[in-house]
């Protein structure tokens, strides 16, 4: 008998830790949701060929997992680093978070853009210039997904912007900077034709990983939450850098505290470009890194979970 009950307590116990697992982390977008994460690879976004651009630079893979049968939902557009020079959408950190994204519920498409021709790792102007073509690829992509929206069941209305270093860059002068104002810091002649609208896309949130803005007055005109995510000590592109031509993570936070935007950042100490304890772009993060993007996706996906009230969505 007393092996009976012992026996009866166990297998409660069992089916109550069992059940309180399957309801611990329940909030989609917030928690994950789904372990396996399907990846299609190479579809395009922008299947013309357009002059001295090659088609693969408009291709993105998407993830999504079998599983998920909602029909309306946020779209997250990743976007690589590699100073529009190097990289692409299968780089380094980004397949990685883009799992992580999706695993919560979100669709992703980690795209590819156009690389600059010029020196981009060298010189500060060919690299703001790279910036400002990629844009002009995101607004195709943007285009692209809004158009599609029913065939990858994502609700158009509410698209978000991921992207490390280089892709960093595109998220916040995406939704901080008008087309005529990054047209005239570049002094191109046609800048007063350009579009003054700020966010014309209306993307509801810049996820910036270890990225930076040309302008730091810029931030002012933001109007969405911005996530900032940096290592102390990065230094390719530094956090805390107030000099300029890079404005990082602590001078982003500084601006929009004063500007009144919605914020969040995270700095990992000891850490890095891409959260490596030592970058190289060759090698990779190893396990450390891993682990650090890993709290960085529950971190940015929490924050985006109340700011952005996701609890109300189905």
């Amino acid at each position: 008998m007393p092996f009976r009950l012992l026996l009866t307590g166990i297998l409660c116990y069992a089916a109550l830790t069992h059940s309180q697992a399957q309801t611990k982390n329940n909030h989609r977008y917030k928690d994950i949701q789904y372990d396996k994460i399907q990846r299609t690879r190479n579809l395009s976004y922008y299947p013309q060929q357009m002059e001295g651009i090659k088609k693969k630079h408009h291709h993105f893979d998407w993830y999504a997992s079998k599983e998920d049968t909602v029909l309306l939902r946020p779209l997250i557009i990743a976007m690589h680093g590699g100073g529009f020079k190097l990289g692409n959408k299968s780089s380094d950190s980004t397949p990685f978070w883009a799992r992580e994204f999706a695993k919560r519920g979100y669709a992703v498409a980690s795209i590819n853009y156009r690389k600059s021709k010029k020196k981009p790792l060298s010189k500060f102007e060919d690299l703001a210039e790279g910036c400002y073509d990629a844009l002009k690829d995101l607004q195709l992509a943007i285009d692209y997904f809004k158009a599609n929206a029913a065939q990858y069941r994502i609700d158009p209305a509410r698209i978000l912007l991921a992207g490390n270093s280089a892709g960093g860059m595109m998220a916040l002068h995406e939704v901080c900077t008008s087309e005529a104002e990054f047209a005239s810091y570049l002094k191109k002649p046609d800048s007063k034709q350009a579009d003054t609208t700020h966010n014309p896309n209306k993307i509801l949130a810049a996820i910036n990983m270890w990225g930076s803005i040309y302008d730091s007055s810029w931030i002012s005109s933001c109007r969405v939450p911005i996530i900032s995510i940096h290592g102390s000590s990065d230094r390719v592109v530094p956090s805390n850098n107030s000099a300029g031509p890079f404005f990082g993570t602590g001078i982003i936070v500084r601006q929009a505290r004063r500007s009144g935007i919605p914020h969040y950042a995270h700095i990992y100490v000891n850490s890095g470009h891409e959260l490596h304890k030592h970058f190289n772009p060759v090698l990779g993060g190893g396990f450390g890194a891993r682990k650090r993007w890993r709290d960085m996706s529950q971190r940015i996906c929490a924050y985006l979970y109340t700011q952005l009230s996701l609890g109300n969505l189905p």
